[in-house]
């Protein structure tokens, strides 16, 4: 990749998340990266343009942080908790309107992370739920198919500033809370006691 448009992504992908794509203009970039707009137009034709290039490198990025947590982890269990931490962690900046904005102002944008969200990350998720099944750890009797849409469906939802307004609820909260009701009601008895060990751990740390 070209070292300036590099450098503008990655400039971009940390204002886009920490304020939203709506209120960042191209004014805003070249201020923040110290180069002017002229140089921002070498390398992209306009705004929506840069925004297509984070959430394309926001995908990138969510991918080869998933790999490797399903490389490290021990079990599914242990995926999962580590996928929670990496989840506090990303959303401790991210403004809950980045959702809205792609939504009403960059259709396209939008289409491409519906793609990776109804096919990688839903196929991945179901996976994840299968192998629980086999280690024991979450119940034979669930239906992964809808499990996995039910789980991609509830992290958009807990974005909505709507439902959860940010006045009232932090973001990261409500992310990690469905992803631990979502854990404890596939569980297996087996399943429950590992949540729970890891969670006395982390509240030990």
């Amino acid at each position: 990749m070209d070292t300036v448009r590099g450098e503008i992504i990655d400039k971009c992908c940390g204002l886009f998340v920490r304020y939203g794509t709506k209120s960042i203009t191209m004014d805003d970039l070249a201020r923040e990266l110290g180069m002017s707009k002229k140089t921002i137009y070498q390398h992209f034709s306009d705004k929506e343009e840069v925004v297509m290039a984070f959430v394309t490198e926001h995908i990138k990025q969510q991918i080869k942080s998933i790999d490797e947590i399903a490389e490290k982890a021990e079990n599914v269990i242990d995926e999962l908790m580590r996928s929670a931490e990496h989840m506090k962690m990303m959303m401790a900046n991210m403004n809950p309107s980045l959702v809205f904005d792609l939504k009403k102002y960059h259709p396209k944008c939008w289409m491409i992370y519906l793609d990776f969200k109804k096919g990688h990350l839903e196929h991945f998720i179901r996976k994840t739920l299968e192998k629980g099944i086999l280690e024991g750890f979450f119940r034979k009797d669930i239906n992964t198919k809808i499990l996995a849409r039910l789980r991609v469906e509830t992290v958009e939802v807990c974005f909505s500033t709507e439902q959860f307004p940010s006045s009232d609820f932090n973001l990261a909260d409500v992310q990690l809370e469905a992803l631990t009701q979502f854990m404890y009601g596939i569980s297996t008895l087996k399943g429950h006691k590992l949540i729970n060990k890891y969670k006395q751990i982390t509240e030990d740390e």
